[in-house]
């Protein structure tokens, strides 16, 4: 913990140890509370009044409110307000203590009542509060919170607390004046704080994980909101351009408003328990700010923007900030070469309901013969907001032309000699990955038919279209027996040996005898290579058993070799 002129001394000493630093956050204490509201921080659509801090007028300056020039800094925000618990000079970088503390001259230690739902004791109170009127149909600013209870009171009771409380027409909430408090984690309700967004793992000098699970279960996922800060050799080689030891990212806070209405917002910070350890609040220049809005986002089938004709519907989905009032959306569609025939079904309007704040439609082109080649088609989204503005947002989608698919087979001729066969097609044109179905039962691809016997087989082409064609492959087995009848083994390479189809993998037993019962020739496991060697011309009879089976198959054979033996 160290007083304000302790780590002023420390300081001086590191200047004179350590490296110029030119990289740092500015801090600036030369305003009122009320000039920096009026002149920085409110945006566009955005009418100010009535600015306080702590409940008395504020237009003088006070320790706890400045300005900030991060545009040399790492923390997010190019420039800004800045809230503090402590004195705002106090977070200009580098980090050279893991826990500086520099406190106001005058602290305000009065409870501030909607603080006090997170914390009891308060220390070193800060609210700036205003009423402003919005022109549009919500609010928005963006902010960063840094603490130096970062991280090692991570999960403790003592953690600095901060809120931005917003009340009005149209709000409903559990604060004073049934405020809400728009400084909460993104996607959720879940207050911004150091025990809700943090590194994800309890402090050195915090409590066990459930502390953190009671503000948040799911506290530890939060992590990637948070930012560590922490210098490893701050003295001699600082590296950090802010003080805290941690910070978030930048942050969102947001609102539905209802335009030209007066609203109240309270931006308060507090120590938790004690004084130490100083923590702020940072907020951009001109982000508070208020507008009427419409957004307009497309998913496509294949995720890559385009939409191709006759092949699924890509979704268009508007959105609005507030959902007060039924909002009539005017739809036109425009492009290079772009005709009303080219979509199907096309809305020249959406309804969002009272209470909406999204609405979809689907977008369908229709499939033509002839090819256009990609065609970009722009789909604007006009609304006439409740608030009087004409507010508009558009998409770009390519329309595609579909390729036919064309399917190529390849029917296997064998030689009984294999197991199994791999089936091949080859695939052109279509929609994205194509997917192959083999056979009765849609086998995936790729696919094996048996070797050892004839088969037809279908396999079916199926897009991301989706469109499908199919082709038969026929598989030739070549374990037909087929016997010929006649050789002429004359040395001419042409039907010299009398070779038995069907046979080359199994094998088979041949006798062969000539006209008068004689047995000129036999083998236990025929080869395809007996020539009639020295048997004259003439007809022969012959007995076959294939060894697969068992079967017999007699015939004659004619043995022709041109008079030669």
């Amino acid at each position: 913990m160290f007083h304000l002129l302790i780590r002023t001394a420390a300081f001086l000493q590191a200047i004179a140890l350590a490296p110029l630093v030119q990289a740092q956050l500015l801090p600036y204490n030369t305003a009122s509370p009320q000039q920096l509201v009026q002149n920085m921080l409110a945006g566009q659509g955005i009418s100010v009044s009535n600015v306080t801090f702590n409940g008395a007028p504020a237009n003088t300056i006070n320790q706890q409110v400045g300005s900030f020039d991060g545009t040399a800094s790492n923390i997010g925000l190019d420039s800004g307000l800045v809230l503090c618990t402590g004195q705002v000079m106090m977070i200009q970088g580098p980090n050279l203590f893991g826990g500086a503390t520099s406190s106001p001259a005058s602290p305000n230690n009065t409870a501030d009542p909607d603080l006090g739902m997170f914390v009891g004791a308060q220390r070193c109170v800060a609210v700036l509060e205003f009423d402003f009127v919005p022109s549009g149909d919500s609010i928005s600013f963006r902010f960063v919170f840094g603490s130096e209870e970062y991280p090692e009171y991570v999960c403790s009771q003592f953690n600095d607390v901060f809120g931005f409380f917003l009340s009005g027409p149209g709000i409903n909430g559990p604060f004073s004046n049934q405020a809400v408090n728009i400084a909460t984690v993104p996607g959720t309700t879940v207050p911004v704080a150091i025990n809700t967004v943090n590194p994800g793992t309890p402090g050195v000098f915090g409590g066990s994980g459930s502390a953190c699970s009671g503000f948040d279960p799911n506290w530890q996922a939060n992590s990637v909101f948070y930012l560590d800060n922490t210098d490893p050799d701050p003295f001699f080689n600082p590296t950090t351009t802010v003080e805290f030891d941690g910070f978030t990212v930048p942050l969102t806070a947001r609102a539905a408003v209802q335009c030209g209405q007066t609203y109240h917002i309270k931006l308060a910070i507090a120590h938790a328990t004690d004084g130490s350890l100083d923590s702020a609040v940072l907020i951009e220049a001109g982000s508070f700010h208020s507008s009427s809005s419409i957004t307009a986002s497309i998913t496509t089938p294949m995720n890559d923007g385009t939409l191709t004709e006759g092949c699924g519907e890509a979704m268009v989905t508007l959105n609005r900030p507030s959902a007060n009032g039924e909002a009539i959306i005017q739809l036109t569609y425009a492009g290079p070469g772009i005709t009303s025939g080219d979509l199907e079904g096309n809305l020249a309007q959406v309804t969002m309901a009272d209470g909406a704040s999204t609405v979809s439609f689907p977008i369908i082109a229709v499939r033509e013969q002839a090819a256009e080649g990609p065609e970009p088609l722009t789909i604007v989204a006009t609304w006439s907001s409740t608030c009087g503005f004409s507010v508009a947002d558009s998409v770009i989608i390519t329309l595609q032309d579909y390729s036919p698919m064309s399917l190529t087979t390849t029917d296997p001729w064998l030689a009984c000699d294999q197991d199994s066969v791999l089936l091949e097609a080859l695939v052109a044109g279509g929609l994205g990955s194509i997917t192959l179905a083999w056979g009765a039962d849609g086998a995936p691809d790729p696919f094996h038919a048996p070797g050892m016997e004839d088969g037809t087989y279908t396999v079916v082409a199926t897009d991301q279209c989706p469109e499908s064609m199919e082709a038969v492959v026929q598989v030739h087995a070549g374990c037909t027996v087929w016997i010929p009848n006649v050789i002429t083994p004359n040395g001419d390479g042409v039907n010299d040996a009398w070779v038995i189809n069907g046979m080359a993998r199994s094998g088979c037993a041949v006798k062969v005898y000539n006209r008068w019962g004689n047995m000129v020739y036999s083998a236990g496991n025929y080869g395809n290579n007996w020539k009639a060697k020295d048997l004259p011309d003439g007809t022969y009879f012959y007995e076959v058993t294939d060894h697969r089976n068992g079967e017999r198959f007699t015939g004659h054979l004619t043995v022709l070799a041109n008079g030669q033996r």
